[in-house]
């Protein structure tokens, strides 16, 4: 598998929130959101979508319609990072797409270009 990307809408060092994982154009996407900013998944994909100019739109108030054939949603949970400790925690599934993939998945991160590459990933 392709580099892992790794993206954050956190503002502070540490914090907590929500992640979906997708594969788009073949790549794995991991995207994290604070709860302030998103208290969905879809919210947290529609702001990736919408970042990159990407083809959806929202239904109703809770529905997102995504018109990007190459995309698909794995998963979704909850995360905890700690700079101080350097430890990533990941649980919980969405109730939408279910819980993410976590085979290799502590791995990737670990190695991917990202702040977090060599931090302890629990996922419980």
């Amino acid at each position: 598998m392709a580099q892992t990307i790794i993206l954050s809408y956190l503002t502070a060092s540490n914090g907590e929130g929500k992640f979906i994982q997708f594969m788009l154009g073949g790549r794995e996407y991991l995207v994290f959101a604070p709860r302030e900013l998103h208290r969905f998944y879809n919210q947290i994909l529609a702001h990736f979508l919408a970042e990159r100019s990407l083809p959806h739109r929202w239904k109703d108030a809770q529905s997102l319609e995504i018109e990007a054939p190459d995309l698909t949603v794995i998963g979704g949970g909850k995360f905890r990072v700690n700079m101080e400790t350097k430890t990533l925690e990941l649980w919980d599934d969405s109730q939408v797409y279910g819980r993410f993939d976590e085979r290799g998945l502590a791995q990737r991160i670990g190695t991917t270009d990202h702040p977090w590459s060599g931090y302890i990933i629990q996922i419980v």
